[in-house]
């Protein structure tokens, strides 16, 4: 008996073998899109690194790609019988997935996350100034890019339809596939390993790429006896001891010049003070000051980066380095330092002169910086509404009604929530000195922010502040989110790519 395949068996197996070859074609151009990714990381510093990074690159761009087609274009293939049809709804899909990794990329270059659902906020949040400047003819322009994309698209959907026999004599198939399966293969491998071994290289690149979740020693090796978890948190332990020795500050050379006619006081008290003391000047919404130490808390106001980063390095802040280079007056008063410790205290009347030299300093000068962290009696004791009217003011303080720290400024126009580290580079602009704020300091100038999002660490735990929650996460993985309203404890997820945004951020300023 002879079995002869019907006309409807012959087309879908036609239409399946287009898609996959339609589908290797999209493999080749996610693969070159992505490598934007490669260029907004850190460049592959090992030989495994390296290797490991082309295979992810090639492995999980196909895996990606693939899939789609898999849950997307494959069913299609069973169900539309127009060739055109299906070809036109491919290239629709292939269009828009391609152009999603495109932005997507756009994104991780000027932010290190991925679009995601929980990223949505903060995606809008970053774009919409830029997209609200889009006139009606870069939207034109822009659906002019999409309809050329969706042409190409087509293009080669029906060069691929047409060219079908001449592409299956080709037989290239299955070698191609063995090279995507191996890359995607051989990375979780790689990973697995690096993972066991704390191969800090490879682990970087863990969330380099769009919807990647490498396979980890921990869920795999573990989980059968072939490592050792409490082994490895000790290696780990001493492996962050062993980097934490190095810091380069500035990481940046810094290039400006300043206006020595300015004069700027910068006052900061750790005690309760009433609203109103401090009722010539404009509040802010909320100022982010991590440190319990009074001399933590008065370096971070000079160096603008998180204490930890303060206690690796030996140079002195650029605030104070540039306007000593450029001669301009600068002086600061800490009433603990001049207090003196309990085996050398200073006596009560060098404490006292300290003070009144700093006091009519910032008073009468006419020119400089006066930077002080002061006590509450100290603060009350500067005639505030004097000093406004003949310089710029900052003032750090607990309300005493909402026992919440606030920035108290007389130029400042913004509501702008701030931390400790934005005062360097906001007395650093007020100076008229527009260096980029990244090159020495974690912080942003206030009169002109660049982001509605603080971060900073506490010892070994990162805090970050997204209205209106403030998170902060230890390093075991555990968090506490706190609603700055009432001060109380709220019960709600973690924002992951808003704590993979901020670890990057100070990733970037340490490197």
């Amino acid at each position: 008996m002879i079995y002869t395949e019907s006309p409807r068996r012959k087309q879908i197996t036609q239409q399946v073998a287009w898609g996959h070859w339609f589908a290797l074609a999209n493999i080749f151009m996610a693969i070159i899109i992505s490598s934007i990714y490669l260029f907004s990381t850190a460049v592959a510093d090992t030989p495994l690194s390296f290797v490991y990074m082309i295979a992810t690159w090639f492995g999980h761009m196909s895996f990606v790609t693939f899939l789609v087609f898999v849950v997307v274009l494959l069913p299609l293939c069973y169900q539309i019988t127009n060739m055109r049809v299906l070809r036109a709804v491919g290239s629709v899909v292939s269009a828009v997935g391609l152009a999603l990794l495109a932005f997507d990329a756009l994104i991780y270059n000027n932010t290190g996350f991925h679009i995601s659902f929980s990223s949505a906020a903060l995606l809008r949040s970053e774009t919409q100034v830029q997209v609200g400047a889009f006139s009606w003819l870069q939207w034109f322009y822009l659906s002019l890019l999409f309809i050329i994309w969706l042409m190409f698209q087509l293009v080669i959907a029906n060069a691929i339809y047409k060219r079908m026999n001449r592409l299956q004599r080709l037989r290239i198939g299955p070698y191609i596939t063995a090279l995507f399966v191996v890359c995607f293969v051989s990375s979780h491998a790689i990973h697995v390993w690096a993972d066991a071994k704390l191969y800090t290289p490879v682990l970087k690149q863990d969330n380099m790429f769009p919807l990647s979740y490498p396979a980890t020693a921990k869920t795999l090796m573990a989980r059968y006896g072939f490592l050792d978890l409490e082994d490895r948190q000790q290696r780990e332990e001493l492996q962050l001891q062993g980097v934490s020795s190095r810091f380069t500050y500035p990481p940046k050379n810094v290039f400006c010049s300043v206006n020595s006619e300015k004069k700027v006081v910068v006052l900061a008290t750790t005690e309760l003070v009433s609203s109103e003391l401090l009722a010539d000047l404009k509040p802010n919404v909320f100022h982010l000051n991590t440190q319990t130490s009074p001399t933590r808390f008065f370096a971070q106001l000079q160096y603008g980066i998180p204490a930890n980063l303060i206690l690796r390095t030996s140079s002195p802040p650029v605030m104070l380095d540039l306007l000593n280079a450029f001669e301009v007056p600068n002086q600061t008063y800490n009433v603990n330092a001049s207090a003196g410790s309990e085996q050398n205290p200073v006596e009560g009347d060098d404490a006292t002169a300290q003070w009144t030299n700093f006091k009519d300093s910032a008073m009468d000068a006419p020119s400089g910086l006066y930077l002080g962290l002061l006590s509450a009696d100290q603060l009350a004791a500067l005639a505030l509404d004097e000093l406004s009217s003949k310089a710029s003011v900052l003032v750090m303080a607990q309300d005493s009604e909402s026992k919440m720290y606030k920035l108290y400024s007389n130029f400042i126009e913004s509501e702008q929530a701030s931390t400790n580290e934005d005062i360097a580079p906001t007395v650093m602009h007020e100076f008229e000195c527009f260096a980029e704020v990244y090159r020495f300091s974690t912080g942003q100038a206030l009169q002109q922010p660049s982001r509605d999002w603080l971060v900073s660490t506490v010892g070994e735990n990162i805090v970050y502040f997204k209205a209106p929650y403030l998170t902060e996460v230890a390093k075991d993985g555990s968090y506490q989110v706190t609603d700055i309203r009432d001060q109380s404890e709220v019960l709600v997820d973690i924002d992951t790519n808003m704590l993979s945004r901020s670890i990057k951020h100070l990733e970037n300023f340490s490197k």
